[in-house]
């Protein structure tokens, strides 16, 4: 993930990055290791498929042949990351050795940040197109007078939301030299989404450490938060684009975001069931401005190029990554407050892809990330199973008190 996923080439007729070539490599070695004695399917493990199988089926009902191409690039990045990380990432050493490995990649994406703004310009980026013998015309975005970082990433706002994710694990995982290090490097992205959501990722776990000896908290908080939503849709006219407009600092966006939700949401119910593909959109006389501009929110691009079922489909392995398998009383594994700590931390790194996707729209690493983040959360409910079929047998891992209240601890 170190090396700019722009930095591309062909193998055939099939494009690659760095990223994309290692999961591709590592998919078929990973399945392997899931067939392997004493290994354990999960719920989300099936909603993964069904989420890879859906964006693979679709541009066919569709009769949208020619963006099977470009399905199948997603399928891979999505899908190779989650199997990858479910095949080789699991157990206490696994995870803990991933958190070192992203330390690295954090650190060196927060120097390149620096380094554009020394320079002044987006430097890493711009030494890309002469060496794939391509102009790549990307221009210093700023933010009032501050230039918005891009790092080794494709945008500002993917660099923003990536370290936002790495803060997320970085907090509990209790480095919280490279908690600091994040936040630095989403401040120089200057992404207001990444930002915000941040800002709810600590408040989050200084919540979580207020209350820690009661087992009810997370109970407590899944109300709050229903509660503030209840509120929001009972109060405001147009309640999504509320929160929309609220996840931005400067009105501009998102009132803008606001329209392109509207638009969206008109082009979303002329092809409901398969959407268009990556064909252009847009079926008025004169298009509306929103049909020519980008949609920055992975929750309609996806219904936008797949159809509404890709939506449920990416929820439900998301959320089961983490929820639910509590099992009997009396039969939770030995806790181990390490991986405890762990587990809730990639299940915030969860919530964090699903809150800013609202406002992001994910492509490249940042994607395959996101499945290689829900792939090591399943696997801390593979251990808990596990363990819970031994009947208190020790396995490293468990639930986090994130996903289900801290059951361990009842």
């Amino acid at each position: 993930m170190a090396v700019p996923s722009s930095l591309t080439f062909y193998i055939g007729d099939s494009k690659f990055y760095a990223a994309r070539l290692m999961v591709s490599i590592l998919f078929i070695p990973a399945l392997l290791q899931m067939f392997g004695k004493g290994r354990r399917f999960v719920a989300c493990d099936a909603f993964a498929l069904l989420v890879g199988a859906w964006m693979v089926a679709a541009p066919i009902i569709g009769g949208r042949y020619e963006s099977l191409s470009s399905a199948q690039a997603l399928v891979v990045e999505f899908l190779g990351g989650y199997f990858v990380a479910r095949g080789f990432i699991l157990g206490r050493a696994a995870v803990e050795g991933f958190v070192k490995a992203l330390k690295v990649l954090v650190a060196i994406a927060v120097a390149a940040a620096m380094l554009d703004h020394i320079s002044g310009r987006l430097l890493l980026n711009s030494l890309i197109g002469p060496i794939i013998g391509m102009h790549l015309a990307w221009e210093p975005e700023y933010r009032g007078s501050l230039l918005r970082a891009m790092s080794i990433f494709p945008h500002p706002i993917l660099y923003g939301a990536f370290c936002t994710v790495s803060g997320a694990l970085f907090i509990y995982a209790r480095q919280w030299t490279f908690v600091g290090v994040s936040i630095l490097g989403c401040v120089l992205a200057m992404s207001s989404a990444p930002l915000l959501v941040f800002g709810i990722v600590i408040a989050v776990y200084c919540y979580d450490a207020l209350l820690h000896r009661y087992a009810w908290r997370w109970r407590a908080f899944t109300a709050m938060v229903a509660c503030f939503f209840a509120y929001i849709w009972i109060v405001t006219e147009h309640p999504l684009s509320w929160i929309i407009a609220n996840l931005t600092f400067d009105p501009a966006t998102g009132y803008f975001r606001m329209g392109t939700w509207d638009r969206a949401f008109y082009n979303i119910g002329l092809s409901p069931l398969t959407g268009y593909g990556f064909d252009e959109i847009g079926f008025s006389v004169e298009k509306d401005v929103f049909d020519i501009a980008t949609v920055d929110a992975v929750w309609l691009v996806m219904p936008l190029r797949f159809g509404i079922p890709i939506i449920p489909l990416l929820l439900l392995a998301n959320i089961s990554a983490y929820f639910g398998g509590a099992g009997k009383r009396g039969r939770q594994p030995p806790r181990d407050d390490d991986m405890q700590n762990l587990g809730t931390g990639f299940t915030l790194a969860i919530w964090v892809f699903m809150l800013v996707g609202l406002t992001v729209h994910f492509w490249n690493a940042m994607w395959l990330l996101w499945g290689v983040i829900l792939g090591i959360r399943a696997g801390f409910k593979e251990d808990a199973a596990a363990a819970r079929t031994n009947a208190g047998a020790y396995v490293t891992g468990g639930m986090s008190p994130l996903a289900a209240g801290d059951l361990a601890a009842e």
